[in-house]
């Protein structure tokens, strides 16, 4: 008896309800569609002597052909986002009601369909987007009873939970006795799959589990051998031909791999990592067994490192000893380097370890400089010694090393330099309080002390080192301007001034020159003495953008010097959002610089820009815009 005619006459068994009628004739083709699998159907079955005719429609659907591939005409409903859906669920969890559900479905399974008690526990307990399901098609059974109506209604707030558990319990119940569900979807949700996974892999023309007698026997086998449940869904995800292997099949597969010299815990992991071992041949799969044996490494000491989230290409790892032997070391010293780190093979099946070497070849590293740094290998994983080197590579460019400097640093103290990460220059010297002449002194002259600036690490302000002559220029400028020799002013500037004194003097003179009174711009400096850091170029690109674009008067920089601090695109985006306000008649006429450029953006938001509707929208627009600007003056 075929399985189409095995359904039909149970659905005529059960009293299943009509909905929408698809007709298969015997000379068609049994080609089940694509959607019958992913939910419950109500069938109805009416037999002639030519025909047998099948009624399925899934509630809001037009009619379909179940042997077409085309789309359905109507509009079918969006699915939840993910997010939502977790949500939703974990509130469900929280509610007695959501256990009680459980607790019917594995009754369901145990009792009605014959699952043994372990497996119908598992997929009840461990497929809660199925069991949300079920509570959405009995909703009714959840809600409390009105006034007057057939049930009492109570007082006691645990007596109302005792009784919607009855309600749904019962609606439950009544829902499996009339309405068979689909036991694939709930089975493979239980075992690691998402409904986005598993809806490819339902059976087309099968609603009962113990219809597919390979798939549970290897199931079964799988499970007894020691893999966890919620882990077979990755092995059906990406070797589904391994669950349709017999049990003596998988057994001896399994055997295999032990007889290569893997302990059953590393069979497992491997297993779990990397499914389509099973699909292949596992003596030119593991060539890289072999290589182990040659430097003096067990088989098995590679499985205590496997990781059952990650996946391995055990064809490429042989690439890793083979370079180590081309780069000059020897069978003993490659299985020194191996047993230390490990993660050479495994991380990314040793792409991370040739990352590393197109790291240092950039840098200008050659064979020796390669074999040096893996004899002396950090402490760390490769693909963090990456990042770690990059950023330290980066913390040099930016503090004003040579190119050439920065090559025979990487050749000498790379080990260094990738063993943790530094923090980012900008952040370095303005907790030193140094500039980037002396920050590179420091590091050149002692590279250990690399470490003392890594991520996370406090630093304190250093001890101002001035050089007698720079100091003499500094007092001499100040002086020359109406600083007093020894005063809080001049202490003050002293704290902030970058550069020499006739650098600061120059830019003294560039802002006269802009047209403010030397009396403004001493005040100016002793307000915040940090103006005279900036470079000329700098400065006039600022000044021109606030005469220029903003409208706003050069005088306007004495009551607020500190624009200067502030750059061009900070400026730019909240004059666009000021004046795109001012025209809407949403902010005052001629604010002043302060009020719009020295506080936070969250308050400039708060107060300024969501005092319109699109205001925050505009705000986002103008942001982009300005970036994408990407002016070349700060």
């Amino acid at each position: 008896m075929n399985s189409y005619l095995r359904c039909a006459l149970r659905a005529s068994r059960l009293s299943w309800v009509p909905r929408i009628q698809v007709l298969v004739d015997r000379n068609e083709p049994r080609r089940a569609p694509q959607w019958c699998a992913a939910r419950s159907w109500h069938w109805h079955v009416q037999e002639s002597s030519s025909a047998l005719t099948w009624v399925v429609t899934p509630i809001g659907q037009k009619n379909l052909r179940c042997y077409s591939a085309a789309p359905s005409s109507g509009v079918e409903r969006p699915l939840e986002d993910e997010d939502a859906m977790d949500k939703k669920i974990r509130q469900l969890k929280k509610r007695q009601v959501f256990h009680t559900a459980q607790q019917v479905f594995l009754e369901y399974l145990q009792v009605t369909r014959g699952l043994g008690f372990v497996d119908a526990e598992h997929i009840s307990k461990h497929s809660p987007i199925f069991v949300s399901k079920l509570l959405d098609m009995v909703k009714g059974a959840m809600k409390e009873p009105v006034e007057g109506g057939e049930e009492k209604v109570y007082t006691s707030k645990l007596k109302r939970r005792e009784m919607m558990d009855q309600r749904v319990s019962k609606a439950l119940v009544r829902l499996f006795r009339y309405h068979p569900i689909n036991e694939f979807e709930p089975f493979l949700e239980s075992i690691g799959l998402k409904p986005n996974e598993y809806d490819y892999f339902m059976p087309r023309d099968l609603l009962f589990l113990a219809d597919d007698a390979k798939l549970l026997t290897s199931y079964h086998a799988l499970c007894n051998y020691g893999v966890d449940r919620t882990m077979i869904g990755k092995i059906y995800r990406e070797a589904a031909e391994v669950c349709s292997f017999g049990e003596n099949e998988l057994a001896s597969k399994l055997r295999a791999l032990e007889d290569l010299g893997f302990s059953k815990t590393s069979v497992i992991k491997l297993l779990v990592s990397t499914p389509v071992i099973l699909t292949r041949d596992p003596n030119s799969e593991f060539k890289i067994l072999q290589w182990l044996d040659d430097i003096g490494i067990q088989r098995d000491w590679i499985g205590q490192f496997l990781s059952a989230s990650k996946s391995y290409n055990w064809r490429k790892m042989v690439k890793v000893p083979h370079f180590f032997s081309e780069l000059g070391f020897n069978k003993e010293d490659i299985g020194k380097v191996i047993r230390k780190n490990p993660d050479f093979l495994l991380d990314g099946s040793g792409r991370a370890l040739f990352t590393v070497v197109t790291a240092m070849l950039k840098a200008g590293s050659g064979k020796k400089d390669l074999f040096n740094l893996f004899l002396d290998f950090p402490d760390v994983s490769a693909m963090n010694f990456t990042r770690n080197l990059r950023r330290g590579i980066l913390l040099l460019a930016e503090i004003g090393v040579s190119e050439e400097d920065i090559k025979n640093f990487v050749a000498a103290h790379a080990s260094l330099l990738g063993s943790a990460p530094v923090k980012k220059a900008n952040s370095i010297l303005t907790n030193l309080s140094v500039g980037k002449a002396r920050l590179c002194k420091i590091i050149m002259n002692e590279p250990r002390q690399l470490m003392q600036y890594t991520v996370g690490s406090k630093l304190s302000r250093l001890e101002c080192n001035r050089d007698e002559t720079s100091l003499k220029e500094k007092v001499k400028f100040l002086k020359s301007i109406g600083f007093v020799e020894g005063s809080v002013d001049m202490e003050k500037a002293f704290k902030v001034f970058r550069g020499k004194g006739d650098e600061l003097q120059d830019r003294y003179d560039f802002l006269v020159k802009t047209g403010l009174d030397p009396k403004d711009v001493v005040h100016m400096i002793k307000v915040a003495p940090h103006v005279l850091n900036q470079k000329i170029n700098v400065l006039e690109s600022k000044i021109s953008f606030l005469v220029n674009e903003t409208g706003y008067p050069l005088s306007a920089l004495v009551g607020f010097p500190s624009y200067l601090s502030f750059t061009v695109d900070r400026t730019r985006v909240r004059f666009l959002m000021y004046d795109w306000l001012r025209e809407r008649g949403l902010a005052a006429p001629n604010l002043s610089l302060s009020t719009l450029l020295a506080c936070s953006e969250k308050n400039f938001v708060k107060y300024l820009v969501e005092k319109h509707d699109r205001g925050p929208e505009v705000w986002e627009k103008f942001k982009r815009e300005v970036t994408t600007r990407n002016m070349p003056c700060t």
